[in-house]
């Protein structure tokens, strides 16, 4: 589906219509979170795009959190943001609600908490150091390319008892999530499909104790998966494994670069990373997944109508001044909790690779602190960064005195 507008609903109040295009919020600023704050600053608790089918956007924190933490009257398992492709396989689980949602979600969490995850942080650890160490001496490097799209995508990757040579290809697929084009989505989508497929296979002629083998193997319900629901979901796997923490980390990256005082102050005091990591993550929020209203509902004299689609782009939860105190600016002294936190979502669908993510932020931000204290962007070389289902950074050239 197209940018192109397609015709306001009766109940949609013309004076909440915006022409935004979650694909192209950098045409409004090219710090896209600037971009997303320049818009919630001057629209109401909700606006309505007629774009990609059209589409809700809540704009303020009271509205996300009630979207998020509601399964009941917000499902997930309705229309997304553009709509889904004819002939696409559904996204599991993110496209399923209730009980399912729960079976489904239940043949990864064990790989994600406890002895996994503290054995995926250990190799991780030793990765981030043997990466900075690799560049360190050269002065510079191009932060998502030699770091970001490595460390986070590695670890995953191993997770899921794939081999490394694989990280290029799936990590140029995992761009899916930032292809409004529904042809170009479609053969993405395909080709990781082709790729799960051939994997599936050898798990069932031979299961392993990874997570794939795990999701071929498994069951939901009392019975087993189907070859559908099996591929589906070790997609998706794949696809939310492969972004979104190098592109949190891109963001980061590049504010640390700028702001001097912010970073010497975690470099002189290197226990606020895992103290205040919550607060450093909030700023820079990535994921936009979707919800479909269930019954008629009302914001703040905004009327939305069961069968609406909204897409929830969870910066904007990190960015509100009715929220958050001066929320451009990563205060380590803010008085807040994880809880009031939502750059992970919450509610049954809150993202179950949230430990990881943080983990993995956590002793980047430490093992590279601790080895390049000092760095910053460089001059004609901007960071290249894209919106979408998930807001990633492309490129991010950084120096440093050696």
């Amino acid at each position: 589906m197209s940018a192109q507008s397609a015709q306001i609903p009766q109940h949609v109040s013309r004076d909440v219509v915006r022409d935004i295009d979650i694909f192209n919020i950098q045409s409004v600023d090219p710090d896209i979170h600037r971009a997303w704050r320049t818009i919630q600053s001057e629209s109401p608790a909700l606006i309505y795009s007629p774009l990609y089918g059209g589409h809700w956007i809540p704009m303020r924190a009271h509205v996300i959190e009630r979207v998020m933490s509601d399964h009941e009257v917000f499902i997930n398992g309705g229309l997304w943001v553009p709509p889904n492709p004819e002939g696409m396989k559904p996204q599991i689980p993110i496209q399923a609600d209730g009980a399912l949602h729960r079976a489904y979600r239940s043949l990864i969490m064990p790989f994600l908490i406890g002895k996994p995850l503290r054995a995926a942080i250990e190799g991780a650890r030793e990765l981030a150091i043997e990466l900075i160490e690799s560049f360190r001496e050269n002065g510079e490097c191009d932060f998502a390319v030699d770091f970001a799209q490595h460390l986070p995508i590695e670890v995953f990757l191993r997770l899921v008892d794939l081999p490394s040579d694989d990280r290029l290809f799936l990590s140029s697929l995992a761009e899916v999530v930032r292809m409004p084009d529904p042809v170009q989505k479609l053969a993405a989508y395909a080709q990781m499909e082709e790729y799960v497929g051939r994997q599936v296979d050898k798990r069932l002629a031979n299961p392993g104790d990874d997570m794939i083998s795990k999701i071929a193997t498994g069951t939901v319900l009392g019975r087993p998966l189907t070859r559908e629901e099996i591929i589906g979901e070790c997609t998706q796997v794949l696809v939310g494994g492969l972004d979104t923490v190098a592109s949190m980390m891109g963001f980061i990256a590049a504010h640390l670069a700028v702001n001097v005082e912010l970073r010497h102050r975690l470099t002189a005091q290197p226990e606020l990373i895992e103290k205040r990591i919550d607060e450093i993550i909030r700023r820079f929020g990535v994921a936009g997944p979707a919800r479909q209203a269930a019954q008629d509902i009302e914001f703040d004299g905004i009327h939305i109508k069961a069968g609406d689609t909204l897409f929830l782009a969870t910066a904007l939860h990190g960015l509100d001044d009715s929220r958050w105190e001066d929320p451009m600016t990563v205060n380590l002294d803010r008085s807040a909790t994880g809880t009031d936190y939502q750059t992970f979502g919450s509610g049954p669908h809150r993202c179950p690779g949230a430990a990881l993510a943080r983990s993995e932020i956590i002793l980047f931000l430490e093992e590279w602190l601790k080895r390049i204290p000092d760095f910053s962007l460089v001059p004609g070389k901007p960071m290249v960064a894209a919106s979408g289902s998930v807001t990633g950074v492309l490129s991010l050239p950084l120096k440093w005195d050696v």
